[in-house]
Parts: structure tokens; sequence; C-alpha cells
């Protein structure tokens, strides 16, 4: 095979995984529901025009990335993109069975039954240590490494974004197994370390919660979190393979967090024919607030609706130690793309009533997500969206994010402790 029959025929093993029906069929929300799933799995963002490009939706001329190709082959089941590309290309003796630790694919035809909900954060972050946790040598098992006789940490060198980490690790009892370093709940961000060697170093160019994993053969042996600070606001355009960044000059003015369309067309940064993805953070000390009992609130809206832009869609991400809650808004009739997440469950439009999160976004929307022991409320223009009783254990809030297709803005943000005490509080200088 070559790289485009590799390419194709991952698509098809995605596809056969998902269930959807025939690819030529997916509308716009089966691009947006596969890409929040290969999110959940992998913790790799990957947009809805990528994955239009890498199935032929939209015509495209250079190859996907690798980080996209590892995205890919991982959600299928597969390490990274050259694991992927070995077994594929490796040939079974006649009469015998190509054996293959990694799961298995159902199928009953070329494209058949699958499902939509996309899984809690929490219960992805546990699959993927069963996955990883399995033996990796077909038709025999390897001696399972003690832990104990294993080091692991790690050191962030800056401030903020982007930021390098400094890993040092011992993994000479590894003996003859391969030592990887994975950098995060993405398997693509897996490196393969000397045994014998004790430091690597890795660059981050989004801030976040992380978890780090030490890997012995295919055995998490040592793991911890780790968070990358935003140092304050960030602003930053999606791109590959590095983020343009804005200056805390050019993206906070007028009293909003926001980066004008003029701005981002002066660093040559496209809005045609697929707008970009505008995002801003604020990760790092939240004083110990739990995603069980706090009020968060703030004031959004995005007026940029030209061309593939139309729908004027907007994230919001509250980030939290192992989960997040992750709330839409767009208008009325784009409900239908949208998809939400709520700490230990998820879905889309398509399996549950998102109408409360339509809204004009021309106008600015106020936007509340309220907690109280682990009753979860999501209200909209004050008026209630989305409730969910959550049982996942409560966790620390580390930060807020947004995400704008195209030029959104955000003109405030309060976190506080159901007491009133302020945790977070920005009206960007009004």
């Amino acid at each position: 095979m070559d790289n485009i029959e590799l390419l194709q025929h991952c698509c098809r093993t995605i596809e056969e995984k998902l269930g959807w029906g025939s690819a030529d069929d997916w509308q716009n929300q089966d691009f947006e529901a596969l890409s929040a799933r290969i999110y959940d799995h992998t913790q790799v963002v990957l947009s809805v025009s990528t994955l239009k490009r890498v199935w032929g939706k939209v015509k495209y001329e250079s190859s996907p990335s690798l980080s996209t190709l590892n995205a890919l082959a991982a959600f299928s089941g597969y390490r990274d993109w050259r694991d992927f590309k070995q077994q594929q290309l490796a040939v079974p003796v006649a009469g015998t069975a190509l054996q293959n630790d990694h799961p298995a694919v159902q199928s009953a035809g070329r494209r058949n039954t699958g499902w939509y909900i996309v899984s809690g954060l929490l219960l992805i972050s546990a699959t993927a240590g069963w996955m990883y946790s399995k033996t990796s040598t077909a038709g025999m098992s390897s001696p399972v490494p003690d832990s104990a006789r294993f080091s692991f940490s790690s050191q962030p060198l800056a401030a903020g974004i982007p930021n390098s980490v400094i890993f040092n690790y011992d993994a000479t009892a590894a003996k003859s197994d391969s030592v990887f370093i994975q950098q995060s709940w993405d398997p693509s961000r897996r490196s393969r370390v000397p045994a014998n060697g004790h430091t690597y170093t890795s660059i981050y160019y989004y801030p976040g919660f992380f978890k780090a994993k030490l890997v012995v053969g295919s055995k998490i042996v040592k793991e911890h979190n780790l968070i990358i600070p935003s140092g304050g606001w960030l602003a930053a355009v999606d791109q590959e393979p590095v983020p343009a960044y804005f200056s805390k000059e050019e993206f906070i003015t007028d009293g909003a967090l926001h980066i004008p369309v003029a701005l981002m067309e002066k660093k040559n940064i496209h809005m045609q024919p697929q707008a970009p993805e505008v995002r801003f953070y604020n990760i790092g000390d939240f004083h110990g607030l739990k995603n069980d009992n706090f009020i968060f609130e703030t004031e959004l809206k995005n007026d940029y609706k030209q061309g593939a832009a139309v729908c004027q869609r907007a994230d919001i991400y509250i980030h939290c130690d192992g989960s997040a809650i992750i709330i839409p808004v767009g208008i009325p009739g784009c409900v239908g793309e949208m998809s939400l997440l709520a700490i230990d469950t998820g879905f889309t439009a398509q399996h549950g009533n998102l109408a409360g999160f339509g809204c004009d976004m021309s106008e600015w929307v106020k936007v509340c997500c309220e907690a109280r022991n682990k009753q979860l409320q999501i209200l909209v223009n004050g008026k209630l969206a989305y409730s969910h009783n959550f049982a996942s254990d409560a966790a620390d809030i580390v930060g807020v994010s947004y995400r704008f297709k195209g030029a959104g803005a955000v003109n405030a943000v309060k976190f506080t402790r159901l007491n009133g005490t302020v945790v977070l509080e920005d009206k960007f200088g009004k």
C-alpha cells in the first residue's frame, strides 16, 4: 500500500468502527460528532475542515500532517500512524492468522452499526489506560514491570506559552523493553526514549491539564498530573504546526477579549473559505475551586457570519482535573451541529435536546453554569438550557477557555464559590 491507500484504509476502519453509514452520505454534524469522539479518545482536536479534507469532502492538495495521522490511527485502535502502517504492511504466513493486540473492529459489512454518544473524559481516560496496559507482544505475555523500580517527574521551564517541559525519569529497570514518555492523554504525543537515559524535553503550544505517563513496553508504570499555565489570558489562532499568538495589547481592547478580523488578515490569517478557530485561555491556579460547587458567569458573542462561519459558533470550556465542561452556543438554525460535555456525560444534538443553546450571537449572550452538590445547571440568557446530576468525584477547576469560529468576543468572566467568594473576575478594563 502507498500512503494514499493507507489513509483510505484508515478512514474505512474508522467508518466501520462508528457504523454511521457511508461517509459519502455524512453531513457536517457527522464530522462534528467525529471530531468530538476523536478529542474524547485522544485529547487531540481535529477540526471539521481537517476531517473533511481527509475524507475528500474538501479539495486540498497537501497531505495531512503527522499529528493528524497519529490521531486518526490512535482513534482506530493503534499506537500511532507508524504502528498502523506497520500492521497494514505486515504480510501473514499463508494458512496462519495475523495476530494483533489492538481492539478488533466490529463489522457486519463495510460500514455498519455504531453510536453517536460522546463519552465523558474520565471514562475515556480510564479506557485509554486499559488499552495501554495490554501486552504488546503478539502471542506471548511479557513480565509486568514493577512500578516501584521506576521514577518519573516533570518541570515546566516557563510561566506562559509556548512552554518546554523537562521530564526526568529512571527506567533502567526496563531491561530489554521499549520505554516511552507520553506527554498527555494523546497517544500521538508518545515518544520513545533511551532506557538508560534520564532526561527528555518536550514543547507545549497550548495550556491545559495533562496526564504525563512513563510507559514501559505497553504498561504505564508511572503517571502524574501536569498543568501548563497560560500566564493570565492567552489568545491564539489554531493552526499547524504552531498556533498564531497575539499580544495582550492586541486582543484585550474596548473592554473585551477580541481579535478583530482586520488584525488576523494583517497577519495573513485567511477568513475564507474556512474561518479560523480563535481561542482564548486562562489556565492556572483557581485556589481549590471544585466542580461540584461553583458558579461561572460570562458574556460572549460571535458576530462573524461570513461563508462557512454562518453558524456563529462558540464553545466554552471549563477545564477540570481529569474532566471538563464544554458548553456550545450558536444561532438556533445550527443547533443540530452542537455537542455538549458535562463532566461525565456528553452527547450531540441528534441524541439530546440542545435547543436552549441556540441564540442571537450578534448580541451579547449571558451564560451561567452552576453546580450545587454535583447538580449541574447551565443557563443561557437566564433560561435553563441543560441540567445534570453527575456521579464522578469532585475535581479541581483549573481554567476556562473559549473557542470561536471566526472572530468572537468575551466581555465578562466570573467564577465564585457558593458563599459568594470571588475566585476569578475580569471585565477587561470596563
